[in-house]
């Protein structure tokens, strides 16, 4: 991933966003009061979500573009593939 999609930089109002500006899904399990499986971001993603991927970072990896959701559904089917694996080590609450 480069480095402009991961940056994180104050706001005007001190809030941290991404640089981000893909459209992204989330393809990982829900996670109570953070996210739900299937949220799709098209504006940066949201605060609660940035500060669990502080807590939990492999979630960076369940933010899929858009154009590739197919193909991770088909990952996440095969058992041991790799995003199935981070998928399975995401705590929910």
């Amino acid at each position: 991933m480069s480095a402009a999609k991961e940056a994180k930089k104050p706001d005007i109002k001190g809030k941290r966003t991404t640089e981000q500006k893909k459209t992204v899904v989330y393809v990982g399990p829900s996670i109570k009061n953070v996210i739900s499986a299937g949220t799709v971001y098209n504006n940066g993603i949201p605060e609660t979500f940035i500060q669990e991927m502080d807590r939990q970072p492999v979630i960076k990896s369940l933010l899929v573009p858009v154009e590739q959701l197919a193909e991770a559904r088909k990952e996440l089917a095969r058992a041991g593939s790799a995003l199935k694996t981070i998928y399975d080590k995401v705590i929910t609450k």
